[in-house]
């Protein structure tokens, strides 16, 4: 339970009007008692935001009651086709800005990336497991897989680098062909 506060308390709490915290406790904000001719509403503050984060909640989900302030279901499904359209649209502008990248192609590069690492780490035993084994300090072992890792990392950038050219060209041309139509949502608005 929450602190006990008036409707004017809470309006002032919550930064909106006493007649709009009227206008909630007429949509069923909780309240503790009080209300009748000549006694202050109370409220429990807990209670009343977590009533009004379900109430945003349900607002956004659809899932309010058929008249919820007024707004028919009809006007519900059209709020939420708008927001759609939208989130479209900005998808849409994203890809044509090439803020976008397929999944396909992020599956494909990271799919390159361990191959390359994998290609470097399976040759490590091979290239220093002679030097290795003819070393006794620890520090000699230490300063040769030290340099070999170096060198790993060195070679592997260099791959990556290479890869991630080609898949930017790849990806120039995919969107070289896509633009060819003249069928872009920019080319549309004129």
């Amino acid at each position: 339970m929450g602190k006990i506060v008036s409707k004017k308390e809470f309006a002032e709490l919550i930064d909106k009007s006493d007649r709009w915290v009227t206008k909630l406790i007429d949509e069923g904000l909780p309240v503790v008692g009080g209300g009748g001719r000549g006694v202050a509403v109370q409220i429990d503050s807990a209670a009343a935001i977590t009533w009004l984060i379900a109430r945003e909640v349900r607002r956004e989900m659809g899932d309010g009651d058929e008249e919820e302030e007024g707004l028919s279901s009809a006007s519900t499904e059209d709020r939420l086709l708008k927001r759609a359209r939208r989130e479209k649209l900005q998808i849409e502008i994203d890809r044509e800005r090439g803020r976008l990248i397929p999944c396909e192609a992020v599956a494909q590069v990271l799919t390159s990336v361990a191959a390359v690492y994998a290609t470097q780490l399976d040759a490590l035993p091979s290239r220093c497991a002679s030097q290795l084994a003819v070393i006794d300090d620890p520090a000699l072992i230490r300063a040769r897989v030290f340099e070999e890792t170096r060198r790993i990392r060195k070679a592997t950038a260099e791959r990556l680098e290479l890869r991630a050219q080609e898949f930017t060209a790849d990806v120039d041309q995919i969107d070289q062909l896509g633009g060819e139509d003249g069928a872009s949502p920019a080319a549309e608005d004129g």
